[in-house]
C-alpha cells in the first residue's frame, strides 16, 4: 500500500497503525520538521491553527490530545498526531532532568513575589565549583537547555557566576537554571544545609540576599549588577517599548512628509521659457 501523510483521502481504522508508522518515518527522516530551536517546536500537521509553535511539553500534550480523539471522520489526522507522539517519545525525548522540568511552572512571579529582588542583568550562582573543570561548565549548562551568555569563575570560595540575557528570555532561562538544580536537590537551600558535606554542583538564581552577602560573591554581584523587582523590570520594558513605538511613529511621519513633498514637486508642471517669442518681441 503506497501513500504519504499528505494524501487527501482518509483511511480506515485497520490502516491506522501502518499510517502511524509512515508518519513517524517521515518525521524521523526530516521530511516533516518539528524542532525549530532548543525551546520552540511546531506541529507540522496543524499549519492553519492559531498556535503555530509550542514549548516541548505543550507540543507533546497537543499531539497526545489529538491522537486520542475518537472522530472516525478524520482518522488520518489522528494517525499523524499518533506518529508525532511516537517521534517525540522516541527521538525528541530530552534528558531525565528536562522531563522533570516539564511539570514545573516557570511563570513570571505574581502578587507579593513581584516585589522580590533579583540581580539584574539576570545572573545565576554556581556553588561548589571545581575550578579545574571550569571550561566545561558552559557546555554542561547548554546541554541542560540553559544556554548562558557566559560563565565567570570567581576562583575563590568555589563560586562561579552565570550570566543570562537581559530580557524576558534571560529571566526564563535563569528560572529554568534554578528549578533544574532544585529538582536534583542541589538548589540554594540544599547547598547551605549540606555546608561542608556539599557534593557536586549547586545552583540558583541570584537574589537580594546574595547581592548583600559578604565576600567575593557579594562583591562581584554589587560591582556588576543592580537589584530589580519584576514589577520594576516590567515597567522599564514597557517604557522602552513605548519609546521605541514613538520613535518609529516619528520616523514614519517624517518619511510620509518627505514623500508628500516629493510627490508634490513631481506633480508641479515645469516652467516653460519661450525663447523664440522673446526674440520676436525684441525685434519689433
Amino acid at each position: 500500500m503506497s501513500y504519504s501523510s499528505e494524501d487527501e483521502t482518509d483511511i480506515s481504522e485497520s490502516e491506522l497503525e501502518e499510517y502511524v508508522d509512515r508518519c513517524y518515518e517521515q518525521l524521523k527522516d526530516g521530511t516533516q520538521k518539528v524542532k525549530l530551536s532548543d525551546d520552540v517546536y511546531r506541529c507540522p500537521y496543524c499549519p492553519g491553527k492559531k498556535k503555530l509553535v509550542y514549548p516541548f511539553k505543550d507540543l507533546f500534550q497537543h499531539a497526545s490530545d489529538v491522537g486520542k480523539g475518537s472522530q472516525n471522520r478524520d482518522i488520518k489526522h489522528k494517525g499523524k498526531h499518533l506518529g508525532l507522539v511516537r517521534y517525540i517519545k522516541t527521538d525528541l525525548n530530552q534528558e531525565d532532568l528536562s522531563s522533570k522540568l516539564t511539570g514545573l511552572a516557570l511563570e513570571v512571579p505574581q502578587g507579593n513575589d513581584v516585589k522580590e529582588l533579583f540581580v539584574w542583568p539576570w545572573m545565576g550562582i554556581l556553588a561548589n565549583v571545581d575550578v579545574e573543570n571550569i571550561g566545561k561548565l558552559k557546555n554542561d549548562l547548554a546541554k541542560r537547555g540553559i544556554d548562558p551568555v557566559r560563565v565567570r569563575p570567581l576562583y575563590s570560595g568555589g563560586y562561579a557566576v552565570v550570566e543570562f540575557k537581559k530580557d524576558w528570555s534571560g529571566f526564563h532561562r535563569a528560572m529554568m537554571f534554578e528549578k533544574g538544580f532544585e529538582v536534583g536537590n542541589h538548589g540554594k537551600k540544599d547547598y547551605y544545609a549540606a555546608q561542608h558535606l556539599a557534593d557536586g554542583l549547586y545552583g540558583w538564581f541570584a537574589r537580594g540576599d546574595d547581592y548583600y552577602t559578604k565576600g567575593v560573591l557579594g562583591e562581584y554581584l554589587q560591582k556588576n549588577g543592580d537589584l530589580k523587582t519584576i514589577g520594576e523590570f516590567e515597567t522599564e520594558e514597557k517604557r522602552k517599548t513605548g519609546l521605541l513605538i514613538a520613535d518609529l511613529s516619528n520616523t514614519i511621519e517624517e518619511l510620509r512628509m518627505r514623500l508628500d513633498k516629493f510627490e508634490s514637486n513631481y506633480r508641479e508642471p515645469p516652467t516653460v521659457i519661450h525663447v523664440g517669442s522673446q526674440k520676436d518681441e525684441t525685434a519689433e
